[in-house]
């Protein structure tokens, strides 16, 4: 056990700090028993990219706001959202005749006699009508592991995620993050599907009108444009009464799961609040990787992982073909939907477990002891008669540590995941524990303390030349 530990504090964020990026977040960290809190960016964890840092127990100046304010200044494009979608227009019209352009290095389309003005950009002439349309083929992703991390979907799990959402009845789509989802609706053109696209990146303003695309951060459910792009969401959270509507989120790897959380909450609060009818949650789908699940539970007690193999066009491992990784991506969906209502693509051998009522992937073995299909990383997991449970192939049970391990692995040097570090029990933290009891932390303290004492007993006696045993 760590002597330090970082949390992230949900509460009003609106009375926090606003950095370019909306309200930040509250964080506490704790080292060697002492706590102080923090301000921080919500979006960005890298300070490279946004530098905000502010101590709770000191004053946050209007000199420091007024400089903020000039900071989000910056982010803002000159043009507004409607300006930027007749642009837009425009540049549609001269696509026929392949005289549309786009720069990247100015993330702006080009009308033809705008082109010469950036020759020494990185231009890309005679642009389609295609690539207009689905601008996430267009643009290059951006891959900041630290705020973006922009991998996008291929078109087979993209067709997955629209075939199971329509299978229960879903016609409204609101895509967080999500911009192959969003396309595809749009390029499907039937007038039962719609589809709303809320991303940070603010590039697709040049691409979509402002009742199509919301400039807005996940982080902190900050809609950038304010209360003009936040009434385009309100309404569309309206249409047909609220019925049939499903939130598809796909954060950025490494980012907290509580203020994801607290963001899709607040959605379908609202949600309930504008549609007093609809008696149920917005349906959810959470991508993210298998080995998220114990703190995915933890902030969405509801949701169920599925076995779908989520691939991305444009990276190297979680894809498919010879290069991807071998067990296949690690991403899976979340959901509230109920599994056997999800179904998956035989052809790529997903089949139906009678037994689990729901689809899972080829590997997956049903295991009449622990009475469900449980693999989850790619491998055909195997049951352990002495731990109850099954593990993954390569785990061996070991009896000192009266658990199956890894082999080789270190004795003892194992404590409970997604536990309270005080008395031991799952559901919260050990700064909200009230129970008395055993400091589980003090022990794991105690027997790191008392390997690192073994470590440097048996070094001594190598040094010195006696045998170590």
């Amino acid at each position: 056990m760590e002597d330090q530990y970082l949390d992230v504090i949900m509460d009003d964020l609106d009375s926090h700090p606003h950095c370019p990026h909306g309200p930040t977040l509250l964080f506490r960290r704790v080292r060697q028993g002492k706590e102080r809190r923090f301000y921080a960016c919500a979006a960005c964890r890298d300070r490279k990219l946004c530098s905000f840092f502010h101590w709770a127990d000191e004053e946050f100046s209007d000199k420091k706001r007024k400089l903020w304010d000039l900071e989000r200044d910056k982010l803002v494009p000159e043009e507004s959202h409607a300006e930027l979608y007749r642009h837009f227009c425009k540049v549609r019209r001269k696509v026929s005749s392949s005289q549309a352009s786009y720069c990247h290095t100015c993330s702006k389309l080009l009308l033809p006699h705008k082109v010469s003005q950036h020759a020494e950009h990185d231009v890309l002439t005679g642009i389609t009508l295609h690539q207009l349309l689905h601008p996430s083929e267009l643009l290059k992703p951006l891959e900041t592991n630290t705020k973006e991390a922009q991998y996008l979907f291929s078109r087979k799990t993209t067709q997955t995620i629209i075939k199971a959402a329509r299978n229960i009845g879903v016609k409204y789509f609101i895509c967080i993050g999500t911009p192959r989802v969003h396309e595809f609706v749009n390029a499907v053109n039937r007038e039962d599907l719609h589809s709303l696209l809320l991303d940070i990146d603010k590039r697709f303003l040049s691409f979509s009108s402002p009742q199509e695309f919301c400039w807005f951060n996940s982080f902190n459910n900050h809609f950038f444009h304010g209360d003009s792009s936040k009434n385009v969401f309100v309404e569309y959270l309206g249409l047909n009464g609220g019925e049939g509507m499903m939130m598809v989120m796909d954060p950025p790897f490494g980012g907290r799961i509580e203020p994801l959380s607290h963001t899709i909450k607040e959605i379908q609060k609202l949600h309930r609040q504008l549609n007093p009818s609809v008696q149920e949650d917005m349906r959810v789908m959470f991508i993210s990787p298998y080995f998220m699940e114990p703190h995915i539970l933890a902030s969405f007690p509801d949701l169920r992982m599925l076995d779908y193999k989520v691939a991305y066009d444009n990276h190297p491992l979680f894809s498919q073909g010879k290069k991807a990784r071998k067990l296949g991506s690690p991403v899976r969906i979340f959901t509230n939907i109920l599994p056997k209502e999800v179904p998956l693509p035989e052809d790529e051998g997903y089949w139906f477990c009678k037994p689990c009522e729901r689809w899972v992937s080829e590997e997956n073995r049903h295991c009449d002891d622990c009475m469900q299909c449980t693999s989850k990383n790619g491998h055909t997991y195997v049951h352990c008669f002495k731990c109850q449970r099954c593990v993954k192939p390569s785990w061996k049970h070991c009896d000192r540590c009266k658990r199956c391990c890894l082999v080789p692995h270190t004795c003892g040097a194992f404590a409970p995941s997604g536990v309270c570090y005080k008395c031991g029990d799952v559901g919260h933290k050990k700064y909200d524990c009230s129970k008395e009891g055993a400091d589980l932390e003090s022990t794991m303290n105690r027997k790191r303390k008392h390997k690192q004492k073994k470590k440097k007993c048996k070094k001594s006696k190598r040094e010195s030349g006696k045998k170590v045993v």
